[in-house]
């Protein structure tokens, strides 16, 4: 029996979503991924850390389609500002989009987080939000947050672990499979535990986190590994009804109330000498 196809977008290549035939996939991923409830409490932790309230300027690195962006906006100081960078054009146009309709006053650039387009001491405060582990060099990203936030100025970050990616299911060898297939092929499969040494490395003080461990559905597995399964499928690494019968057992897991699966997302903050 033959599996169904599946829509599902290949969620390794944020590093170039320009490229990409269907970027909208992206957006509607990241639409779903940010709902998530452990997500939403993860950037909650995000702002309390970086006390928003009292900066002036903000910068989100990495902004996609500016909804964290949006949200600094609203809570920076009267007159203060908020700037969303983003490499890709379609994010930054999807941004500008949603901002028109937020109502709220946002600049936007296209830069590399690499090599912020930004002078030394430019901002209050900085995060960044599931993009260093889509980065070849994460380091450089984060020396340069470091570089364009002022003296004892803040800066956050949240990661995935891809390495903590965990399903409770029966077929317990081809679910390490995808797991270890899909971690090799991200560009930083464990960035979520290397932010501390980072932001360590980078000369930031008071630097500390709270992991989080964000649990979800089969339907969301679906988004995230959908597009990489079938690959594996078509690749022979993997027998397509195998898959098919690896997707229904997650399923019927879920009917049962009894499905567990997610993985760890590190919170990180510091601040600027």
């Amino acid at each position: 029996m033959s599996m169904p196809a599946t829509t599902s977008p290949d969620v390794s290549r944020f590093f170039a979503v320009d490229e990409v035939a269907e970027p909208d996939q992206l957006i509607k991923f990241l639409d779903v991924a940010k709902a998530l409830p452990g997500i939403t409490a993860a950037k909650a932790e995000i702002l309390e850390r970086l006390g928003p309230e009292r900066a002036a300027s903000a910068l989100d690195v990495g902004c996609g389609y500016g909804t964290d962006v949006i949200e600094l906006a609203k809570r920076v100081r009267p007159g203060g500002r908020a700037i969303g960078l983003d490499i890709s054009e379609a994010m930054i146009t999807e941004a500008r989009r949603r901002v028109a309709k937020a109502g709220v006053d946002v600049s936007f650039k296209t830069g590399d987080a690499v090599a912020l387009p930004f002078e030394d001491n430019t901002f209050d405060i900085c995060r960044i939000e599931t993009v260093l582990q889509h980065l070849a060099e994460p380091g450089q990203a984060v020396a340069e947050m470091a570089r364009v936030t002022k003296p004892s100025g803040r800066i956050a970050a949240l990661e995935f672990d891809l390495g903590t990616l965990f399903i409770d299911h029966p077929d317990a060898e081809l679910s390490e499979t995808i797991r270890a297939s899909f971690t090799h092929a991200a560009v930083q499969g464990s960035m979520g535990r290397q932010l501390q040494r980072l932001f360590v490395e980078v000369g930031l003080t008071d630097v500390d986190a709270a992991p989080r461990v964000i649990s979800t559905s089969p339907s969301f597995f679906r988004l995230l590994l959908g597009h990489h399964v079938d690959h594996l499928c078509a690749a022979g690494a993997i027998d397509r009804d195998q898959g098919r019968r690896w997707w229904a057992t997650m399923d019927e897991s879920a009917a049962g109330g009894y499905f567990a699966g997610g993985a760890t997302a590190f919170v990180v903050w510091g601040t600027v000498n």
